[in-house]
């Protein structure tokens, strides 16, 4: 190949690729607000109390006061948004490994989801999930 159109189809395909990157911008940051929001139009019936985001901006778990008996989950996956709702009877069990809580599920497209969180943050979601099965438990044993 002759040096000319290497040159030429390298410029071409970097302008490209900076075209779509420019028109296609991937968003890979949630936050608070749009974690809420976003599992608000994916769930229009829940009352939203707390929203818990991770430290990598690509996960949060969110406390309904309505529907009672359910619990949000937002994952980020590169541009694309998972928002999930766990009800009573999803949550397996869940653990804390340092600063890093993990949820299994019996649901089998998303058997364990896992979230990394600050100190305080950490405490909060592992009281909202102790209550969430805890909630659970004690529905069961009616």
């Amino acid at each position: 190949m002759d040096p000319i159109q290497l040159l030429i189809s390298f410029v071409s395909i970097t302008l490209l690729a900076l075209f779509a990157a420019r028109l296609f911008p991937a968003k890979d940051v949630l936050s608070a607000q749009s974690a809420t929001a976003d599992y608000q139009r994916y769930n229009p019936d829940a009352q939203i109390d707390t929203a818990v985001l991770g430290l990598d901006h690509k996960a949060a778990l969110l406390k309904l006061s309505s529907p009672v008996g359910q619990l949000g989950i937002v994952t980020r996956l590169g541009d694309r948004l998972v928002c999930r709702t766990a009800e009573k009877g999803d949550v397996a069990s869940f653990a804390v490994n340092g600063d890093k809580l993990s949820i299994s599920s019996h649901d089998f497209t998303q058997p364990e989801f896992s979230i990394r969180l600050g100190a305080p943050e950490l405490e909060v979601a592992q009281q909202l999930i102790t209550a969430f099965t805890a909630e659970m438990e004690a529905s069961n044993g009616n």
